[in-house]
This record gives C-alpha cells, sequence and structure tokens, in this order.
C-alpha cells in the first residue's frame, strides 16, 4: 500500500480523465466527437478549458486520445467480472504511464462513474499519484459503463 504512506497533496491536476458514454453516433469519429450525451459534453468541455492534458476512458478500449477515431460500439463495463474491471484498471494507468509521466506528486482528476473511479484509483495511486474525483457530471447511472 505506497498510496497509504504518501502524504496528502495540495499538487495541481496533472491530468483529467473523462469517462466516454452509452450514447454515440452512429459513424466513426475523433473519440472526443464520438461519445454524444449532455453529460459527457459537460466533462469534455471542462477538460478542455482547463488547458491540462485529457484522456477519455472507455470499458471496452482502456485510455483514448481525443483524436483516436473510433467507431460506435457498444461494451458493458458493469456487466464484466471484477477480475476483468481490476485488470482493466491497471491496464489504464499503465497506459497513462506510457502517455503522461505519471507518479509520485501528480495528480489525476477522473470524471467517471464510481465504477470506472473504483477501477482506476488503486492502481493510479500505486503509481504514487493521488486521484481526485471531479463532480462534473458524475452519475452513477451506467452512462459511461462502456
Amino acid at each position: 500500500m505506497l498510496a497509504a504512506s504518501l502524504p496528502a497533496s495540495s499538487t495541481a491536476v496533472s491530468v483529467i480523465l473523462v469517462g466516454g458514454g452509452k450514447a454515440q453516433l452512429s459513424e466513426p469519429a475523433a473519440v472526443r466527437d464520438l461519445y454524444a450525451s449532455p453529460t459527457f459534453a459537460r466533462r469534455r468541455a471542462r477538460a478542455e478549458a482547463s488547458g491540462l492534458p485529457w484522456f477519455v476512458v472507455s470499458g471496452r478500449w482502456g485510455l483514448l486520445d481525443p483524436d483516436d477515431v473510433l467507431a460506435p460500439y457498444s461494451f458493458s463495463f458493469a456487466a464484466q467480472s471484477v477480475n476483468y474491471r481490476r485488470a482493466w484498471g491497471r491496464f489504464v494507468a499503465e497506459q497513462l504511464c506510457v502517455v503522461s509521466s505519471i507518479g509520485r506528486g501528480d495528480v489525476v482528476e477522473i470524471c467517471a462513474s464510481a465504477g470506472y473511479t473504483a477501477a482506476l484509483t488503486a492502481p493510479i495511486q500505486y503509481l504514487g499519484a493521488e486521484v481526485r474525483r471531479a463532480d462534473v457530471g458524475t452519475s452513477d447511472s451506467g452512462d459511461e459503463l462502456r
């Protein structure tokens, strides 16, 4: 439990992770445009306005760059096993290490459902980063559990 030994941080956010959504366009599009729910639009607007690096998290594909092009898909993260969700959280944390130098002293803000946040928190904390869940459009209704 490396994270338990770290002091609380007042460091500014380093990167933002935004949960995707069930509502999608009907044809391939840049990830930033593929998800069509009002919740995703609010989260995206916050991330873009921050000027910070941001990524979309998908229960099917993991960490996505907003400029990646993706076809619409159907996948239920909530229907996956606990082992899948744990492995997915570790996978996304490793992907984050590849695209960003996240580590001790960094803060990762998660704008996603409790399910995504639960799966991501421990793996990101293991890297030494602090996790903050943003309240912008957070909904546990399963909106982005895809």
